[in-house]
């Protein structure tokens, strides 16, 4: 409420009716009888013994959970509370006058607290790494943008990828596709309405960090700050113990709004809450007073919603539609193969990784519809 100013704008502290069935997880693996062709992929396997590779990025991530805090977490916001202590304490001590060697020990705690926190060592190491770049050190840029990378792992705002769904007031639920350019978050319909429909963007959000950096390291270009960065929302007691945290960051965002039939569309203040460690988030439409609540779909209400009204505007990471019923003949082989190129481009990124599963063509488990969906 104390983001929005309006109590329709306000963030419930009840899990909304619709999402509760987003926490039952159920066996995507059907119980097939022997006689199934497709019995054998779902047969229970041996391990793989794991690979150098894998190993190796285990031994990372297990390193990388060692250093950082993640964010959105009651750790995290008492790290950064300590961290503007040090800061308001350094502050002071220069006016009051205080030694060298006392101020250099306060730099060497407040720089060792700043190291736990994902988003100041993202925001540092990713000017560093165009800096570098600008400069000609690709090895040294290369050193950069690994760690920023591991950094953002651990900023729910950065992995919000994937499918979602939240009620549009009087159009009912629908289901959204998050991306990210950049530090820009853009979202997608997959379903519509007669306002905004499929395929278009119905908000974005811009994540850059507004951590103080060297004016050698320049912003990077997906970044708008024209408004200073928004304080986080404190949840009451009872709400931190339903969400599992004290505090809701925001971030600026821009929503898509439209008459009937997609008349006169614009893009309005927003701003996007993103809850606890990325379970769920919100997206407001500040000038509307409106906010939209987004969970997880299960499997089932995915397959059921893209069959209702989303399948055909799912691009699959190609760029272009899924060729409807009346497609010709060699518009769909282009697609299949297109398909093909991307499906065979992730598995030798995942052999690479050491991540690869031979039976990533899932059957959903319809009897009535024998269809399989690549992951």
């Amino acid at each position: 409420d104390r983001g929005f100013g309006s109590s329709r704008s306000q963030t419930s502290s009840q899990t909304p009716d619709h999402l509760e069935t987003y926490e039952n997880r159920h066996d995507l693996h059907p119980n097939l009888s022997q006689n199934d062709p497709r019995s054998s992929e779902f047969t229970p396997l041996s391990p793989l013994p794991p690979t150098s590779t894998r190993l190796t990025r285990l031994e990372s991530e297990s390193r990388s959970s060692s250093i950082y805090i993640s964010s959105g977490t009651d750790p995290y916001w008492d790290l950064l509370d300590e961290i503007s202590r040090l800061e308001a304490d350094l502050s002071a001590g220069r006016e009051a006058g205080i030694s060298s060697e006392a101020e250099q020990a306060v730099k060497a705690l407040l720089r060792r607290k700043q190291a736990k926190d994902p988003e100041y060592v993202y925001s540092i190491t990713s000017g560093a790494a165009r800096a570098a770049e600008r400069l000609g050190r690709e090895e040294e840029a290369r050193r950069f943008r690994e760690e920023s990378a591991r950094a953002r792992r651990f900023l729910p705002q950065f992995n919000l990828e994937g499918l979602w769904v939240g009620k549009y007031g009087s159009h009912g639920f629908e289901m959204i596709n998050v991306t990210y350019t950049g530090d820009k978050l853009i979202a997608y319909k997959v379903t519509g309405d007669q306002n905004i429909p499929r395929g278009e963007i119905t908000f974005t959000a811009d994540l850059t960090p507004q951590h103080p950096t060297p004016t050698s390291f320049k912003p990077s270009s997906d970044s708008n700050h024209q408004h200073p960065k928004l304080d986080p929302i404190i949840l009451s007691e009872s709400s931190s113990k339903k969400w599992g945290t004290k505090r809701l960051p925001r971030f600026h965002g821009r929503g898509h709004a439209a008459e009937p039939n997609f008349q006169n569309p614009q893009f309005m203040e927003g701003q996007l809450v993103v809850i606890g460690e990325g379970d769920y988030f919100s997206f407001a439409w500040i000038p509307l007073e409106h906010q939209i609540f987004f969970g997880r779909p299960s499997p089932e209400l995915t397959l059921k919603m893209l069959r209702e009204g989303g399948g055909a505007t799912l691009t699959a990471g190609i760029g272009s539609p899924v060729p409807g019923a009346d497609a010709e003949v060699r518009e769909c082989v282009e697609y299949a193969g297109r398909c093909l190129e991307v499906t065979s481009d992730v598995i030798l990124d995942e052999m690479v990784e050491g991540r690869v599963d031979p039976f990533s063509c899932i059957w959903h488990g319809n009897e009535d519809l024998d269809q399989c969906y690549f992951e």
